[in-house]
């Protein structure tokens, strides 16, 4: 069967010539290039006359190291996306995430190079190297989309040093190379926090992309990451519970402390209840749409809503992992964000919004990880410190 496939055209056949393009000259541009400068300096020609030549050597280092990085940490959302699209499938049918990827056509062990997220699956060109049944290319979207929030997020909090964050240091030097020589590790690690809210949000999305609850492991799992972190690394939750209600002092703390505990409890109770009006007026809305279709006879969502009447969880979930992670004050933004795109999409007039509408209808928490990621990106401007934070340090 394999056989009658292998003279089929391959569409993505640049796919492995791009990658060894880039890292034979990542060889011999970090590696090959300077020895041999050094060679040459070494047998006498003059520092001058190769000046040019040194100065042409560092402009390409700087390029092609700022190109790693990007494409490391896209990389690396992607990895990040592989994994979770098995968790997604995997524990709300009962399974272990343990073990190795299977073709579900042919049930055939998937290598190690077809897992490579992105990669694996252009390689292949879309289809599994066994059977050539056609895999989807969700798998490759979602690992896409991921490695790019994971960028987006990466560009505003750690290379242009936290432009993006109500609370960040005053930094003299931003970029590539500050990052990986002089390091703020508050930045990195308020990243990471962000970047772990994130993949919660994303499983949660996920799950419910198939109509699903979402298990109570996901929820309980990403809500101890990002716990785990706040606790040991305190000064990465942004804003207090108490700020726009109260005068702040003494914020960030140095340590986890009882402001840190309310912020975090409190944001959860109120992502709580929002979740539950989201998932409320997402499901009102749907049924209007639907009685609406059903007099037009243009298409029906009643099977989409009624899986979704069984995995009224979703927005639930998503929600209280952002109050959890960013706050009540959060909660309110990504809720007026997410309701707003959700009130757009549903009145959109061209025809390819049906299915978008469809999506948005049985799956609100996906718009909740829209709309965190845009708060993400313009939190600064959403909050300013001197109303949030009424008056910093008690000053």
């Amino acid at each position: 069967m394999s056989d009658s496939h292998s003279n089929a055209p391959h569409r993505f056949w640049m796919v492995k010539y791009v990658v060894w393009t880039f890292v034979v000259g990542g060889l011999l541009l970090f590696f090959l290039v300077p020895l041999a400068t050094h060679f040459l300096l070494q047998s006498g020609f003059d520092f001058q006359s190769m000046s040019l030549w040194l100065d042409a050597t560092q402009f390409c280092q700087t390029i092609a190291m700022h190109a790693f990085v990007y494409l490391w940490i896209t990389f690396l959302g992607s990895c990040f996306a592989s994994f979770l699209n098995v968790v997604a499938w995997r524990v709300p049918r009962g399974r272990s995430i343990l073990g190795s990827s299977h073709c579900p056509h042919c049930d055939r062990q998937l290598a190690l190079k077809d897992n490579v997220p992105i990669f694996g699956w252009l390689n292949n060109d879309g289809k599994c190297r066994n059977c050539r049944a056609p895999i989807a290319v969700r798998y490759l979207i979602v690992e896409l989309l991921l490695g790019v929030i994971f960028l987006l997020l990466f560009l505003a909090e750690v290379i242009l040093g936290g432009v993006n964050l109500p609370v960040r240091p005053e930094l003299n030097r931003v970029g590539v190379e500050f990052v990986l020589f002089t390091p703020n590790w508050f930045l990195i690690l308020t990243f990471v926090y962000h970047a772990t809210l994130i993949c919660g949000l994303f499983t949660v999305a996920t799950i419910g992309s198939e109509g699903r609850r979402v298990p109570k492991r996901v929820l309980f799992f990403a809500a101890i990451f990002l716990i785990a972190i706040a606790s040991t690394w305190a000064d990465v939750i942004q804003v207090p519970w108490t700020a726009g209600v109260m005068v702040v002092g003494d914020w960030p703390p140095d340590q986890f402390s009882q402001t840190s505990l309310m912020t975090i409890t409190f944001g959860s109770v109120v992502g709580s209840f929002f979740g539950v009006v989201l998932q409320w007026l997402t499901v009102a809305g749907g049924n209007r749409e639907q009685n609406r279709t059903q007099l037009d006879h243009s298409f029906s969502i009643s099977p989409h809503l009624a899986e979704q009447s069984r995995g009224t969880s979703s927005a639930f979930a998503s929600l209280l992992l952002v109050g959890l992670g960013l706050g009540w004050q959060s909660v309110l933004w990504v809720s007026v964000i997410a309701i707003a795109v959700q009130w757009s999409l549903q009145r959109l007039a061209w025809p390819a919004s049906l299915t978008i509408q469809k999506i948005v209808t049985g799956n609100p928490s996906a718009v909740v990880m829209f709309a965190t990621i845009m708060h993400l990106l313009f939190w600064r401007w959403q909050m300013p410190v001197q109303f949030w934070l009424s008056t910093l340090n008690g000053g």
